[in-house]
This record gives structure tokens, C-alpha cells and sequence, in this order.
């Protein structure tokens, strides 16, 4: 029995049941009317709270993953009701009566796309999932119940990022999803403090060539700090935050239309000289003992650049506001990847794009209920308060600078306009079994255990399994 036909039976299984405990339900007794007389001359009474019809009960489960989304990377370990998306959910449910959502924090965003294809088919999947957009919810398609006839006219036109939950990013597709309401961008987080101390200045001067960002590393390691850090962690370690520079570097020499059309098995990985010298300023980095020699095996960089040891590291906007409360705003600063090639055919961006989404699974029992919520979490008023937890760049159009409260030159009014110009994900673009075998062998090309053309090799092979 196949994905979609298993799929299927679990869907009228659950109507089945649902057909039944109608036909089953009691029929509720009912008093026959009273017939006025003539000394009747009062009006009838209004209805008490006894009579009242109660609103009809809906209870909606929500997978979020657990950090870069709508949970800061330290938010939880506040108390779970100072969350933003805690207290989303009860504005929500306030303004809602009747209806509740369980919130499910997954800790591994990864591992949670497999869970949920996976409980789709035994027909338990959650009302609302949370997940990687582009070519990691494509896949899902089977466990998703598609929503381009529930999303409200005005979100259509005000939010951006339809594209990356379109299916197969082809316009008049079916729409699987709602992007999450932001649009991440992937930047270098800097320590101003020490940069300032090795007599740089990167406000008025950033590294835009990689001689001039190896000059700079040397500069900081001489000076007795780490230049970069980078954890192995899986897809969500320097896989997932620090492959985002040598990505763009990829890109940016040729567009990413080549790398799409390798993916499909149109032209070879082999062949691509700009993924070749994309690792290969990769593994240089690694090699001159610019990033700590444990990549492979360290989990804590994070904590090492909040603790003022480390004078660049990797990351999306999601964690700037934590670099700052643990640095002081005044030390905290973002700047874009240097360029790989002065002949590269994009300049002057990043990757970046809408890099998550909320998508309704089969087995929801209120599919528009559910596309209410992911609208009530994408509205001005809910944009403006996640931001109030963290630095992000929204996808609404009608959010300004000025509505976010960002000073001129501030991380966030950077990163806002470093959002007029990126590359989505290059991750999110490729097709599953090539993105993973990526991330498998990305550490063995960091520290030089095989060669970017052996990986570039490997690729060719997996691309177009199943």
C-alpha cells in the first residue's frame, strides 16, 4: 500500500468514526411550545446564561520548533508563559472562545519532519506543524492539507514569502503553507569590542574580499582571540549557521539557477568550479586556525561568543537580540559575508528568505481554524509583538522601520535592509537527499578529511534517489 493510499484510509478511518459518533449521538429532548392565551401579554423573557448556545469546542495541537522561529535561542529558559508564542496563543484563544491550542515545543527541527510524515499516516499528526520551507516541506505534500483557498485575500497581497510554500515553487501550485512572519537573514555576528581592540573598525570599514577577511582573522588571533567559532551540532550546528557564507559564496559566483539545475540532474555538482572554491575558502578558514580545531565535536560556541571570547560567529538575526543582552548593545554588531570573486554576479547580499513556515496537516479536524491562527500570528499587531522578543525582519509589507523602533545604523535596521538583497536558502532550494548528504560530509570537507571535489563527487551520486 503506497504513502498516499495509506493516507487515505486514515482519513476515512477518522471520518468514519466521526460519521458514526454522529449517528450515535442521543437526539437532544426537547419541551413542545407552550401555546399563549389571551391573558399572556408580557414579553418573553431574554435568554438566560442557561440558554445560551456555548461555542463550539475545538482543541488544535501546534508543533513550533524549539529555537529560530517563534522561540528566541534563550527564551526558554524563561518560564513558559513569558514565551512570545505562549502568550500569542492566549490573545488567540481570548479572542477565540472555544477554542484551545496545545503547544508542542520539538527540539530537533530536523528530526520533526519525519515525525510528522510519520504521524500523518498513522492519522495523529498535529492541527498545526512548524518546519524548514522549500524543498523540506515539499516533501510533506502527502501529509498536508493545502490552504491557498483559506488564506484571506489581504494576506495574499501583504505578506511576501508565498513562493517558498508554493509546491515545487511553481506559481498556481497548491499553497501548503504560511511563511513564518519573518524573513531571516543569515549574517556574521561581530564582537565590536574586540574588533575595535585589533584597530578595526567595521561600521565604517567591513571586510568585502576574503584577503582582507583573512587579514582581519590574523589580526584577531594574533591578538589572542578566537576569530570565528562553529559548533558541529548536527544541521542545526555550524552545518546548518556556518555553511550560510560558504553557500552564498557558492551562489553569488553564477546565480543559483545552475546549482538548481545540478540538483535535478541536468549538469554535474563535479563540474561546478564555483562549489569548488567555496569550500575550498571553507576548509582555508578552518585550516589557518581561523574557527576552533574542535568544530567537529563542540557544542558551545554560542556560549563562548556571549561570553566575549570569540570576535565572529555565524548565525541568523533570531540571536541578535541574546548577543546583546548578553554583550551590551553597544558591542554588538552584523555584517554581510566578504565576497568571493570580484567577478561574482551577485554582490553585496547574503542568504537569507522566509526560511520556515506553518503548514495544516490531514489530520486536522479545523483546518480553518488552524489558517486563522497562522493569519492571527502573521498580523501587524502579532509581528510588532514577536519583535519585542526578537530581531526580525518581517514579511509584511505594511511594517516599517520606524514601527519597529530601529535607530539608524542598528543591527536590526541593517539587517532590514540587507533584506532588499539576498539569496534564499540554498539548503531549502535542494532537493532532501542531496541537502543531507551535504550536511553529512560538510565536516569531513571543514577539516580537510576529504576534498571539496570528493564531496562535490558524492553528490552526483545521491542526486535524484529517493
Amino acid at each position: 500500500m503506497n504513502k498516499k493510499i495509506r493516507l487515505l484510509v486514515n482519513v476515512l478511518i477518522v471520518i468514519s468514526v466521526m460519521l458514526a459518533a454522529a449517528g450515535c449521538a442521543q437526539p437532544t429532548a426537547t419541551t413542545a411550545p407552550q401555546q399563549p392565551t389571551a391573558e399572556v401579554t408580557q414579553p418573553p423573557a431574554p435568554p438566560t446564561a442557561e440558554s445560551t448556545q456555548p461555542p463550539e469546542q475545538q482543541k488544535l495541537t501546534i508543533w513550533i520548533n524549539g529555537r529560530d522561529s517563534f522561540i528566541g535561542p534563550n527564551e526558554q529558559q524563561l518560564p513558559q508563559d513569558q514565551w512570545y508564542i505562549s502568550q500569542a496563543i492566549k490573545r488567540f484563544e481570548d479572542a477565540n472562545p472555544g477554542v484551545s491550542i496545545e503547544l508542542v515545543i520539538q527540539a530537533d527541527a530536523y528530526a520533526a519532519h519525519q515525525m510528522f510524515a510519520t504521524a500523518a499516516i498513522a492519522g495523529n499528526a498535529p492541527d498545526i506543524g512548524n518546519f524548514w520551507s522549500g524543498g523540506f516541506t515539499f516533501p510533506l505534500k502527502d501529509a498536508i492539507t493545502p490552504i491557498t483557498d483559506l488564506i484571506p485575500a489581504a494576506d495574499k497581497e501583504q505578506i511576501l514569502g508565498w513562493n517558498t510554500t508554493t509546491l515545487d515553487f511553481k506559481e498556481g501550485n497548491p499553497i501548503l503553507g504560511y511563511p513564518t512572519p519573518d524573513n531571516q537573514m543569515c549574517v556574521i555576528i561581530y564582537n565590536k569590542k574586540i574588533i575595535q581592540e585589533v584597530g578595526l573598525d567595521y561600521e565604517a570599514d567591513p571586510p568585502r574580499t576574503m584577503e582582507r577577511f583573512y587579514a582581519d582573522m590574523e589580526k584577531i588571533k594574533n591578538a589572542g582571540y578566537l576569530p570565528m567559532a562553529a559548533d558541529e551540532g548536527g544541521v542545526d550546528g555550524y552545518a546548518y549557521y556556518f555553511f550560510q557564507g560558504p553557500a552564498y559564496w557558492w551562489a553569488q559566483q553564477n546565480g543559483i539557477d545552475p546549482i538548481l539545475a545540478e540538483d535535478r540532474g541536468e549538469a554535474k555538482f563535479a563540474d561546478d568550479k564555483a562549489l569548488i572554491a567555496a569550500l575550498n575558502a571553507y576548509h582555508e578558514i578552518y585550516a589557518k586556525g581561523y574557527m576552533n580545531q574542535d568544530t567537529a565535536t563542540s557544542t558551545d560556541s554560542w556560549n563562548k561568543f556571549l561570553q566575549g571570547e570569540v570576535g565572529m560567529i555565524v548565525r541568523v538575526n533570531t540571536f541578535i537580540k541574546d548577543a546583546q543582552d548578553a554583550l551590551g548593545e553597544e558591542n554588538v554588531g552584523v555584517i554581510i559575508p566578504p565576497e568571493i570573486s570580484d567577478t561574482a554576479k551577485i554582490k553585496n547580499g547574503t542568504i537569507g528568505g522566509p526560511g520556515q513556515d506553518l503548514v495544516v496537516s490531514i489530520n486536522s479536524k479545523y483546518p480553518e481554524t488552524a489558517v486563522k491562527f497562522m493569519s492571527f500570528l502573521n498580523s501587524k499587531a502579532e509581528v510588532l509583538e514577536l519583535n519585542k522578543f526578537q530581531t526580525k525582519v518581517p514579511v509584511r509589507t505594511d511594517v516599517t522601520a520606524e514601527d519597529l523602533g530601529l535607530a539608524p545604523g542598528s543591527p536590526g535596521a541593517k539587517i532590514n535592509e540587507y533584506a532588499k538583497n539576498y539569496i534564499y536558502w540554498v539548503d531549502n532550494s535542494l532537493s532532501a537527499n542531496v541537502i543531507n548528504e551535504f550536511n553529512k560530509m560538510l565536516p569531513l570537507v571543514l577539516t580537510g578529511k576529504m576534498t571539496p571535489e570528493e564531496l562535490a563527487a558524492q553528490l552526483d551520486k545521491v542526486k535524484g534517489q529517493q
